[in-house]
């Protein structure tokens, strides 16, 4: 991708540009997604009023769900920059960030510098690794912890020195704080699986390991330690027992899904790249042939050594060390009960830096790519636009279809000209290549790749809030009430970024018995209700009620109201 060299500083310079250019704008304009971020930007702010690094809770209840990492730099952002929706996604944006830059560091020494650098935009530009960095939740963490641990290995590996074990220790402490046992058990299997491949798992057995245990424990053990005696073992057996294990043997909370579930999250998480993920397979598979053909024929040699030197540089062991990555990570969430697409996050980064290998070979033509399926990959990228802008008309309800079940969300055809961006990337991706421009065919597909992403999580994040009803219902009817006591009580529908919105507590009413006596409450009373249930109780109500405001609610669809008793 260079037509001459650059220095490493300039390159990372401009990475932490376009990171901040794509993750930051827009950043704090939607309001929080439920259930992740109402949870946990609730959490921090909670523990922040409670004046406690230790323990974390959520209403006002001990929460058992995820570790202290994501709270406390979103506690440092509210104490920076305020309690708002900003301050709680910065700590994933800022993640994110960091993670292209070391995916870039990481391609250096596996690959070269133009790889690298078409790696990292490639994994900046994928729909959801940016979406990661939209979102208050510890997935982004984890991905830079993990992405760290594996470049410090692979430093070490190269060199053939064993102070990665010490290392890795602090790096897979952080991501234990991050989320928790994903982030040792699953770097461990791969560090172990490419170890084994390549027969050198004796490098394993030095004392530094010890050292790195050491470092691990010193990092991630004090705060495990203290929040399990503060709560008695019940944050300890929450954590651990329900959201590790449970959760891996049986789906939670309708998370579930098939086997091949994450090859589908992947084909669409990783747009718009994941168009040319048939040819990098193809390729990976034909160097991974002549490389199995060259060994046989030359039995003596050993390709798997690690060979310092860019010159002298065996890509083999790379791929290798890519492929058990991906594989790891790929094998356990195929097999893990529970299912979300950001589960395999950590497989973007592996994927981008050989979807980039695949990229700059074939532009520097040492990767032959049948010509019918490279005119295939940039049909693909057209018809990623194509289904973008069906999509966004269907969903915007311009054609009353049954299979949306009233699910329409107005505005959203509005963005119908978001889907020429890919058309026209890939149109002028398409004429550079026939005048052997490729130079300017893969600026042409990062620009609109760029751009198109850009575009989907500002504007199309701003405008899918208007359909979500916490923020809208709260600021309608004023029930943020902070100088004067009142009451805040759900019945039928319940969303915890409520309590965000309230900053007080949200009792779930879960009877009708239950709905009539809060709004006798002698107290003043905010009762966030479906409308259709409310029709039905409205006449059992004994008292004064007055209805305040009322919203379509984008995650249950229904309209929802905001009743008092004054």
């Amino acid at each position: 991708m260079f037509q001459k060299p650059v220095h490493p500083l300039v390159v990372t310079l401009c990475l932490i540009v376009l990171g901040l250019g794509l993750y930051l704008p827009g950043l704090g304009v939607p309001s929080l997604w439920d259930i992740d971020e109402g949870h946990n930007a609730q959490a921090a702010r909670e523990m922040l009023e409670a004046g406690t690094w230790i323990t974390p809770t959520f209403n006002y209840q001990l929460r058992v769900d995820k570790p202290a990492l994501l709270y406390w730099l979103q506690m440092c952002g509210y104490l920076t920059l305020g309690i708002d929706e900003f301050s709680a996604r910065l700590p994933s944006a800022l993640a994110a960030v960091v993670t292209v830059l070391l995916t870039y560091f990481l391609g250096r020494r596996c690959f070269d510098p133009g790889t690298a650098l078409l790696g990292a935009i490639v994994l900046a530009t994928s729909l959801l690794f940016s979406g990661s960095a939209h979102f208050a939740n510890p997935d982004a963490l984890l991905n830079a912890c993990n992405v760290l641990t594996f470049l410090l290995f692979w430093i070490g590996w190269q060199d053939g020195h064993a102070r990665w074990l010490g290392w890795v220790g602090i790096s897979t402490g952080i991501g234990f704080l991050a989320k928790g046992p994903v982030a040792v058990v699953l770097p461990a299997s791969v560090v172990i699986l490419f170890l084994l491949w390549t027969r050198q798992l004796r490098r394993l057995f030095s004392p530094r390991i010890l050292l790195g245990w050491m470092l691990f424990a010193l990092v991630a053990i004090p705060w495990f330690a203290l929040v399990g005696s503060e709560t008695k073992g019940e944050y300890l057996r929450g954590f651990f027992l329900k959201h590790n294990r449970d959760r891996f043997l049986a789906p939670m909370e309708g998370h579930s899904g098939p086997i091949i579930y994450h090859v589908g999250s992947l084909l669409l998480g990783f747009l718009p790249w994941s168009v040319f993920l048939g040819p990098t397979l193809w390729c990976v598979w034909q160097a991974w042939r002549k490389s199995r053909t060259a060994s046989a024929e030359a039995p003596n040699s050993t390709p798997n050594e690690s060979m310092p030197g860019e010159s002298k540089r065996d890509l083999v062991p790379a791929m290798q060390f890519l492929a058990c990555w991906i594989a790891v990570y790929f094998v356990f969430f195929s097999i893990s009960r529970t299912k979300l697409p950001n589960y395999i996050l950590p497989i973007y980064p592996p994927v981008a830096l050989l979807t980039a290998w695949f990229l700059e070979g074939w532009r520097r033509g040492e990767l032959n790519v049948p010509r019918w399926l490279m005119n295939l990959s940039l049909a693909c990228w057209a018809l990623v636009g194509v289904g973008t802008s069906i999509g966004l008309v269907v969903a915007g309800g311009v054609f009353n279809l049954a299979v949306l079940k009233g699910r329409s969300m107005p505005g959203l055809e509005n963005g119908v000209f978001l889907g020429l961006l890919p058309v026209l990337g890939a149109a002028a991706a398409w004429l550079c290549w026939k005048r052997q421009a490729t130079v300017g065919m893969l600026g042409s597909l990062t620009v609109s790749a760029a751009l198109f992403v850009f575009s989907l999580m500002t504007w199309g994040a701003a405008t899918l809030d208007m359909h979500k009803a916490p923020r809208t219902l709260v600021t309608q009817a004023d029930a943020r009430q902070l100088d004067r006591e009142v009451r805040i009580g759900c019945y039928g529908w319940y969303q915890p970024s409520l309590v965000f919105y309230c900053e007080r507590e949200v009792q779930q009413l879960l009877s009708e018995q239950q709905v009539l006596e809060f709004l006798r409450s002698p107290l003043e009373v905010y009762l966030f209700v479906p409308v259709q249930i409310w029709e039905g109780l409205e006449a059992k109500v004994h008292g004064p009620c007055r209805p305040l405001a009322r919203q379509r609610c984008l995650y249950r669809n229904c309209e929802v109201m905001v009743v008092s008793n004054r």
